[in-house]
């Protein structure tokens, strides 16, 4: 293998890929990067076996073949170079790949590219596409809430499903739900349910672009999802098991709607939380104002007013104070409406401007 390659380039699709190298494996190839020379560019991939992440950086191919080099030191090395072309020279023999600019060049030590996991290909015939900017929003909107507890693994991820034009994703940690879609092409009709971990959502959502024009091609099969960038891959594993219907566990009837700004709001909830131990806040909802607050002995008591409108009856309710601030900002809404249907029942966040279909429900505590 001989390829040429910018540095800018090739730092850039090592960041990207390097995302997905295992730092726990007792597997020593999947601490690497694979590099691999094709007619006229570099494919890169990494993996942890559960999420694989592929980016291809413009080269001048002399010679294909293919090596697996260590990632990080590779990743730190690339990054120090001054910018300019490398020249990247491969010795099947013995593993070796030696990279050299100006009056420079490094050996490194690498693994043979067969020991390195193959990935299968999805057909051509069962995919959906998304515009990057709503499968971005979509994640945003969801993944925060998954579960971290593995004692239940497909709460960990984010449950997507695709019916006719629209993609639809929830997650839960048994305490709120998440949930949101947006519009998707879906030229062969198909109908898809999977479960996809969130940190692998997580990754994807780092390269996706905020271009309305860029658009992602979605593959589901077998155990595995094909997110395709064009210039960048990510495949992820499914989770296992039978995600719960919690969208029917959300209550249609609010006895108290409120009204309220959603930064006044936010800001009034962190201040509160920050004088607590175990981030448990009051909410006092009256005719014309809310009245938050925080109580914690020796430490400080807090009480803060913000302005609503209200429809229905006044309440008290208690709440996590994190789970409304993660809830609240991936909201894009100015204001938001906050819905109670009693002080020991789930209660309901969503925008008020109609352009947005994401919806929040969380738990109260009923012990405060």
């Amino acid at each position: 293998m001989r390829a040429i390659v910018p540095q800018e380039t090739l730092a850039e699709a090592l960041s990207t890929v390097s995302k997905a190298v295992s730092s726990k494996s007792t597997i020593p190839v999947l601490s690497g990067v694979l590099l691999q020379a094709k007619s006229d560019h570099l494919l890169l991939r990494a993996t942890d076996l559960e999420l694989a992440i592929e980016a291809t950086a413009a080269a001048q191919v002399q010679a294909e073949g293919s090596i697996v080099l260590p990632a990080k030191l590779l990743t730190d090395l690339i990054r120090r170079i001054p910018f300019g072309d490398l020249e990247i020279t491969v010795d099947p023999g013995h593993y070796t790949a030696t990279i050299r600019w100006g009056r420079s060049q490094y050996l490194l030590h690498g693994f043979p590219a067969d020991q390195f996991p193959q990935i299968p290909e999805p057909g051509d015939e069962s995919h959906f596409v998304v515009s990057q900017p709503a499968l971005r929003d979509l994640i945003r909107q969801t993944s925060f809430a998954a579960a971290h507890d593995e004692t239940r693994p497909y709460l960990t991820g984010v449950y997507l499903t695709l019916s006719g034009e629209q993609l639809s994703g929830v997650a839960t940690d048994s305490v709120r739900i998440a949930h949101t879609w947006v519009p998707a092409r879906n030229p062969q009709n198909l109908s898809v349910q999977a479960i996809i971990p969130s940190r692998s959502l997580n990754e994807l959502a780092r390269v996706l672009s905020t271009d309305p024009e860029d658009v992602v091609r979605v593959a589901i099969t077998g155990n595995q999802a094909f997110f395709d960038l064009g210039s960048v891959r990510v495949i992820s594993r499914l989770l296992e098991g039978q995600y719960p219907d919690v969208l029917r566990l959300i209550p249609q009837s609010y006895g108290t709607r409120a009204t309220l700004n959603k930064e006044q709001f936010l800001e009034a909830v962190e201040r509160a939380a920050l004088t607590t131990k175990d981030g448990a806040i009051k909410l006092e909802v009256g005719p014309d104002v809310m009245v938050i607050r925080a109580n914690t002995p020796e430490v400080a008591q807090v009480q803060e007013e913000l302005p609503l409108t209200l429809e229905g009856d006044p309440l008290e309710i208690g709440f996590n104070a994190r789970y409304l601030i993660e809830g609240l900002k991936v909201l894009e809404d100015p204001d938001f409406l906050f819905e109670f249907s009693g002080s020991r029942n789930p209660s309901r966040i969503s925008g008020t401007t109609g352009t947005s279909h994401y919806l929040y429900v969380v738990l109260p505590l009923i012990t405060y």
